[in-house]
């Protein structure tokens, strides 16, 4: 995209924003009620009791009534999670584009703000109705059971390491109409997964910290079932319906918390955790509070 259209689109994205009269600083409170775990935020020392603390034994010498030689940690409550937020950029979500934009925008800043590391992924294809697979399958002769017949688009709005303030412009491509084909969301599913593995400057710092593991959330934000044209007519007509299913189960038993967030439709047959959202008018609060509350539900069950 030209920066000059990027510009152009931030500054539309900007005012929809600004039309959402969403508190930024009581969404972050919210999220990190919900997100915060008890984590080591470094030690204090000359205690009377804890644990020892091999720097001051030497007083034990030096003077031997003293009786402060001992540390203990200092909790503080932060978030320990890695957020993704993928977004299906197939052809019917584009009369959503500007709700999920603001929606998007809103959560990346709000994440940002309580040190989260979050990453804005979509995923589409690089053509309608199949691509330069679908055309090398014709030339062999149409073997059955071919597999996907179209290329994968996949694209990043933002990474974990760009602050939203320096990821505005890219945020902004969410608008970018001509980006919305249609959708394989198994495999963009695995690779929001895959990228997991890269590690971020914030989140890999506190890695031993009680030595929890660091959550990873997936907020899958589509419209409907995985769509290709190509790929549906030459195989089982519920194929790519039947991979994202697999995808969805294994890496929830891999320890990927996966939530589906269907705009206007319901994903509870793909994900086990899932929320309906209506983005027919503005995103307003009661949006927010809905998002809140699957992610607050999910971390009662």
């Amino acid at each position: 995209a030209r920066p000059e259209q990027l510009q152009e689109l931030r500054e539309r994205l900007d005012l929809r924003v600004a039309q959402a009269r969403i508190h930024l600083s009581h969404l972050a409170r919210d999220l990190q009620a919900l997100l915060a775990v008890p984590s080591l935020d470094g030690w204090d020392g000359g205690q009377e009791e804890g644990l020892i603390d091999g720097r001051r034994l030497a007083q034990l010498i030096s003077s031997p009534t003293e009786r402060r030689l001992f540390r203990s940690p200092r909790v503080l409550a932060r978030p320990r999670v890695r957020v993704h937020v993928l977004i299906d950029c197939s052809g019917s979500m584009k009369e959503h584009g500007e709700s999920v934009a603001v929606l998007v925008d809103l959560l990346a800043r709000a994440l940002g703000q309580i040190g989260v590391p979050t990453e804005v992924l979509g995923f589409t294809t690089g053509a309608w109705s199949g691509g330069r697979a679908q055309r090398d399958w014709v030339r062999a002769g149409r073997p059955s059971r071919p597999g996907r017949l179209n290329e994968a688009c996949h694209i990043v709005f933002k990474d974990a390491d760009t602050p939203w303030r320096s990821a505005r412009l890219g945020l902004a491509a969410l608008l970018k109409n001509d980006l919305f084909r249609e959708g394989l969301d198994g495999e963009a599913l695995e690779w929001a997964v895959r990228r997991f593995a890269t590690p971020t400057r914030d989140v890999d710092v506190l890695a031993e910290d009680f030595d929890q593991p660091t959550r990873r959330l997936v907020l899958v934000i589509s419209d409907g079932s995985p769509m290709d044209s190509a790929t549906s007519l030459a195989n089982d007509a519920h194929y790519l319906d039947h991979h994202l299913r697999d995808v969805v189960a294994a890496h929830e038993r891999g320890g990927v918390e996966v939530y589906g967030i269907g705009v206007g439709l319901d994903l509870s047959p793909y994900y086990s955790r899932s929320q309906v959202l209506d983005l027919s008018g503005a995103v307003g609060n009661a949006t927010l509070r809905d998002v809140l509350g699957m992610l607050g539900h999910a971390a009662r069950r």
